[in-house]
């Protein structure tokens, strides 16, 4: 049994050696193909680890992100980096929604979690950053509703440090390819769209 445990992770570790790189921010052909690596080579995703909130009175948005390394997607057999993480929304004091619990479920995928993705976002695509650096890289993820599952949203996030204050900037949109919703069914997540300032969390 011990041998076959070593052959195993032996197989194991020639098996990843022998995956494409292929870094995330790369405008290749080869991305998201089959036995490729989509990795974070450049640790685009590092800044934005950790608890954020946004406060504003009585109302609040946090979301708490980590980073996934190597996760695989079968249906067409590659490994990617991803970027995933939960959230709560306060609204006049009320609870609104909270999935932070969530991100510490080991048995969930990387992509079932209520926020996550792996795309690195320029300036020019939308939502266009006119106030962005030039070759300045946001991350665009998907972020979904659990009451609201017809809805397809993203959320775009932007890094600054202000002064040794962390921050990031958020947008959160409804995307282009939502399914019809049911007739009579809210056409919004619970969590306002809209942009949102966060500071990093101690």
């Amino acid at each position: 049994m011990k041998y076959i445990l070593k052959f195993l992770m032996l197989l194991t570790f020639f098996s990843c050696k022998a995956q494409i790189i292929v870094p995330l921010a790369a405008d290749s052909d080869a991305a998201y193909t089959n036995g490729t690596y989509n990795k974070d080579v450049d640790n685009d995703f590092s800044k934005y680890i950790g608890t954020w909130k946004y406060q504003n009175g009585t109302t609040a948005l946090t979301i708490s992100l980590v980073k996934k390394t190597f996760e695989y997607f079968p249906y067409k057999n590659y490994y990617q980096d991803l970027l995933v993480g939960e959230y709560k929304y306060v609204h006049n004091g009320t609870e609104i929604i909270n999935t932070l619990s969530l991100l510490a479920n080991n048995s969930l995928r990387g992509d079932d979690h209520s926020i996550s993705g792996n795309l690195i976002w320029p300036k020019n695509l939308y939502p266009i950053c006119s106030d962005c650096e030039e070759n300045e890289r946001r991350i665009k993820l998907s972020i979904s509703d659990p009451e609201r599952t017809y809805l397809s949203n993203s959320i775009v996030l932007r890094y600054k440090n202000d002064n040794g204050t962390q921050k990031i900037i958020v947008k959160i949109y409804k995307s282009d390819n939502s399914i019809m919703q049911p007739e009579g069914y809210p056409n919004e997540m619970r969590v306002p769209y809209g942009e949102y300032i966060l500071t990093k969390q101690p």
